[in-house]
């Protein structure tokens, strides 16, 4: 396996503030805090206040973002404005609107074809929030700003999906649910060893616009370890995303 690479260990979880949280976590310190900021001003733009949680779980040391707004909103977002929306959060956190757009391309072909229904007139609700918007320009910017500092390309293992049911705005579904299970062709995932959704369409989407290749040829030797850490716990271990800069 080749150096200067960033490799995605998705065995425990895949989604998208767990991988935005494993980008912040890698990124040098200067640029990391430069980024925070740009990032916690982002959001701002979507009414949101972000935290960033540093977070120790089962012997693992990350961070979890944490975004809080005034009131609750109903979604139900067309993907012209969720296209709008996420070049302006791009803009504000200066670049990244390539991978971003690409991601949120991903999920609508993938909504559209599971609904039957052509891209322009699907619905998103849960992608349509605003922490969604915020995770998805995040992860675009955060990954021009590794790559443009030397890290390369992007590997990840394969996908733990798990098992059992979900329950999503338009019902309760087997895991992975329809848009996931889209996404997923041509990927390797296997079920994994705890009932309930460990990968979301927004993580995989995003693997599917990041990577290039899939392995489980774990690196043994790295720069930089991180942990993005999501909120759901699998046999008592928080969800997490863990990413090696090699």
């Amino acid at each position: 396996m080749s150096r200067d690479m960033i490799f995605i260990d998705a065995k425990e979880g895949l989604s998208g503030d767990m991988i935005l949280s494993a980008l912040i976590g890698i990124l040098e310190p200067a640029p990391k805090e430069g980024f925070v900021k740009r990032l916690e001003h982002a959001a701002g733009a979507e009414s949101l206040q972000l935290t960033l949680l540093e977070v120790e779980d089962s012997g693992d040391q990350g961070i979890a973002l944490h975004y809080s707004h005034p009131e609750p909103r109903a979604f139900g977002t067309l993907y012209s404005e969720c296209l709008s929306r996420t070049t302006a959060l791009c803009e504000r956190l200066g670049g990244g609107a390539q991978t971003a757009v690409a991601i949120l391309d991903h999920v609508f072909a993938a909504e559209a074809e599971a609904h039957g229904l052509p891209k322009d007139e699907v619905h998103l609700h849960e992608v349509g929030r605003p922490q969604a918007m915020v995770n998805i320009a995040g992860i675009g910017a955060a990954a021009e700003e590794l790559t443009a500092s030397g890290a390369g390309k992007f590997v990840c293992s394969t996908i733990s999906t798990g098992g059992g049911t979900t329950v999503i705005s338009h019902g309760v579904f087997r895991i992975p649910p329809p848009a996931s299970a889209i996404l997923l062709r041509g990927m390797k995932h296997k079920t994994g060893d705890a009932p309930g959704e460990r990968a979301t369409p927004t993580g995989i989407a995003a693997v599917k616009a990041l990577v290039s290749s899939q392995s489980d040829d774990l690196p043994r030797e790295f720069r930089r370890r991180s942990v993005g850490f999501g909120t759901k716990r699998f046999s008592g271990r928080l969800g997490r995303t863990a990413m090696l800069f090699v």
